[in-house]
C-alpha cells in the first residue's frame, strides 16, 4: 500500500490521491488500508521506516564519529525527504495539523530514535559524546529537534535546511552557550 502511495503521490500529487485510489492501485480493501493507517499522514511512519532501515545497512560500515554518523543520517533524511518533498511537505502537514497523542507522534519517529540512540551510546562509549545522559533521552532530544526543524520547514519554504541541520546539530552538541 506505501508503494503504491508512494508512486500515485508521485503521479499525481498527494491531494490528487483518495484512499480509494491507494486501496484500489494495492488491490486491498478500505478496511485493510485502515488496519495499517489511520489516514494518508500516517504513512509518514512508513516512510521514516524505510528510510531509517537504508541507512541503518549504510551506517553499518560509517566508522566515523558520533558527530560524522548524526550529520551522515541526517543528510540522508534530508535527502530522502527533499526528494519527495512536495508529497512529504503535505504528509508532514496533515499530520501535525491533526490532534495528536504524544505516544502517537513518538512512533512515528520510533525506528529513528532506535538508529540515533545506538549512535549516542557508541559516541558514549568512545567518550566523544558526554555520559551520565541516557542514550535514549538524547536521542528523543536530537529527533525531537530534527523533526521540529522538517516542521517549521513546511511552514518556511525559504529555509536554507542543509545549513539548518548543520546548525542543528551543532546545537545538539554543543548547545547554545556561547564559547569563552
Amino acid at each position: 500500500m506505501y508503494r503504491t502511495a508512494m508512486a500515485l503521490f508521485a503521479e499525481r500529487g498527494y491531494d490528487g490521491v483518495t484512499i480509494e485510489d491507494i486501496c484500489g492501485g494495492a488491490s486491498v480493501a478500505k478496511a485493510t488500508f485502515f488496519l495499517h493507517f489511520e489516514n494518508k499522514a500516517a504513512l509518514l511512519q512508513e516512510f521514516n521506516d524505510e528510510i531509517t532501515q537504508i541507512l541503518a545497512e549504510r551506517l553499518a560500515g560509517h566508522e566515523g564519529t558520533a558527530e560524522e554518523q548524526l550529520v551522515f543520517l541526517l543528510q540522508g533524511f534530508r535527502e530522502a525527504y527533499e526528494k519527495n518533498a512536495p508529497v512529504m511537505r503535505k504528509m508532514l502537514r496533515e499530520f501535525i495539523d491533526q490532534p495528536a497523542t504524544l505516544s502517537r507522534a513518538a512512533s512515528v519517529n520510533e525506528s529513528v530514535v532506535d538508529l540515533v540512540t545506538a549512535i549516542v551510546r557508541r559516541g558514549q562509549e568512545k567518550s566523544e559524546l558526554r555520559g551520565g545522559i541516557p542514550a535514549e533521552l538524547a536521542a528523543v532530544a536530537i529527533v525531537s529537534t530534527w523533526s521540529t526543524i522538517a516542521a517549521y520547514a513546511t511552514d518556511h519554504p525559504e529555509t536554507d535546511t542543509d545549513l539548518a541541520s548543520r546548525q542543528i546539530i551543532d546545537i545538539t552538541l554543543n548547545g547554545l552557550k556561547k564559547k569563552a
